[in-house]
């Protein structure tokens, strides 16, 4: 149905949009409170920059997939405000607002005024956001799957996307060699990740639970919990991209924490991309792709 490009733009795009919502709510808190959040400005030196190089990726991907660059300005100059429209450019101005914050941060002489860095916040926060959501607002948007028909899939991608997001700021954070230890504020950020570990997982049973007692989507859940797409929901999504990592972020140490947050997020990293490929590949189990499935539901 969708190609590896796809799958690929799905993980990305929403990884590097999470990272910049979450990147931009530590801006903001570090704008109005300088002292409040306790980071270093290594982090974000590091930080940033990934964001930016995970965007850029899902672009090419996403550009990649369209095959021919007419396609892609087409997104540009449409005067339709169509979902896809909307996602590329949430994409594109969640790049321009990444980069920029790339540039501040690598620029130790460049201190623009607070309510500048506020704004480039709020923005890259909407941006994000949207961009985040957008990876499941897309495959809700395809009617032809009714697996994917539901308002939970934009907020479980979303919730994903925002827990890799946490995930590349702690990966960043693991390369972080400052004066001052920095774990207490490091654990306020992991217990934030543990929250939308457990609300991301109790929405994705909701969804389950929900498709399995529909004979529509019924055949693309059993996949997914006992079928051909079982071993990697099971062992990518919920073992290594949800109980493995809040298992760890719960023993997080000032020892060791560095080998500890590369651990966490490389868990993180790929549950995500396994939810976004199993969730691809599920939508060839659905019924609609399905003829003498759909027909047994017709006869019914």
């Amino acid at each position: 149905m969708f190609d590896s490009l796809i799958t690929c733009y799905l993980f990305l795009g929403g990884a590097g949009g999470g990272a910049l919502a979450i990147l931009a709510v530590l801006e903001a808190v570090r704008a109005a409170w300088p002292r409040r959040t306790g980071l270093p400005d290594e982090l974000f030196q590091r930080a940033w920059p990934l964001c930016a190089v995970t965007l850029g990726a899902g672009i090419v991907c996403l550009a990649a997939d369209l095959g021919r660059f007419d396609r892609v300005l087409a997104f540009v100059v449409t005067p339709r405000p169509t979902p896809l429209v909307v996602g590329a450019y949430a994409l594109a101005v969640a790049l321009v607002c990444a980069l920029a914050f790339s540039g501040l941060a690598l620029l130790d002489n460049a201190r623009p005024p607070r309510w500048a860095r506020l704004a480039l916040a709020a923005l890259g926060l909407a941006a994000g956001l949207v961009t985040a959501a957008y990876t499941g607002v897309l495959l809700q948007g395809l009617a032809s799957v009714l697996f994917w028909q539901t308002p939970l899939l934009p907020v479980v991608f979303t919730l994903s996307s925002l827990s890799c997001g946490v995930a590349l700021a702690l990966l960043a954070a693991a390369f972080v060699e400052a004066r001052r230890p920095f774990v207490r504020p490091l654990s306020r950020l992991v217990r934030a990740d543990g929250a939308l570990i457990a609300l991301e997982a109790a929405c994705l049973a909701g969804y389950l639970a929900l498709a399995a007692m529909d004979g529509g989507t019924a055949p693309a859940a059993f996949a997914l919990l006992a079928g051909e797409l079982a071993a990697p929901f099971w062992g990518g999504v919920a073992v290594a991209g949800l109980a493995v990592p809040f298992a760890m972020e719960r023993l997080l140490t000032h020892g060791n924490h560095r080998s500890q947050l590369l651990w966490i997020a490389a868990f993180v990293l790929a549950g995500g991309f396994a939810l976004r490929l199993c969730f691809v590949q599920a939508g060839l189990f659905d019924v609609t792709q399905m003829p003498e499935a759909l027909f047994g539901l017709a006869a019914g």
